[in-house]
C-alpha cells in the first residue's frame, strides 16, 4: 500500500478545508494516510474551534462562502476527519512541542486526534517510510 505523510502547521479554514479534501483522495485511493498538525493548526483541533469558518477576503462575504460551502458538504471538519477515519488508514498526531506552545493538553483536543508525538519521532518513523511528504 502506498503512503503518503502530511505536515500541517497552518491553522486557517482554507488550509484545512485543502488537507482534508485532499485526504479524501488519498483515501479513496487506497493510500496510507499519516498526519501531524503542527503549529498554529493545534489551536484548531478542539471542539470549540475546528469548525470556526475564517476566509480571506478572495472568498467573498462570509455568509455567502459558509452556503458555499455547506454545498459542497465542507463545513464540519470533525466530522470529516471521523468520516476520514472510518473510511481509510489514517492517522492524527499533534506535536507535542507546538501543543506544549498553544497551551492546550491532549484531553481538549478532538477524539479523532490519535496520539501526540514529538517531531522527531514522526520524521523517523512516517516521513522517512513514506512515499509522499506534503506539507501544508
Amino acid at each position: 500500500m502506498k503512503s503518503l505523510a502530511v505536515i500541517v502547521s497552518g491553522g486557517g479554514t482554507n488550509n484545512l478545508i485543502q488537507v482534508l479534501t485532499l485526504l479524501m483522495a488519498a483515501v479513496h485511493s487506497d493510500i496510507r494516510v499519516r498526519v501531524l498538525f503542527r503549529d498554529e493548526a493545534v489551536a484548531r483541533l478542539t471542539p470549540a474551534t475546528v469548525n470556526a469558518i475564517e476566509l480571506p477576503a478572495s472568498y467573498g462575504e462570509l455568509a455567502t462562502a459558509r452556503e458555499r460551502l455547506r454545498k459542497l458538504d465542507l463545513l464540519d471538519l470533525a466530522r470529516l476527519c471521523r468520516d476520514l477515519k472510518a473510511s481509510g488508514d489514517v492517522k492524527y498526531y499533534v506535536c507535542s512541542s507546538s501543543l506544549a506552545l498553544v497551551g492546550l493538553k491532549r484531553d481538549e483536543l478532538i477524539p479523532e486526534i490519535d496520539d501526540v508525538r514529538g517531531l522527531p519521532s514522526f520524521l523517523l518513523d512516517d516521513v522517512a517510510t513514506a512515499d509522499k511528504v506534503l506539507t501544508f
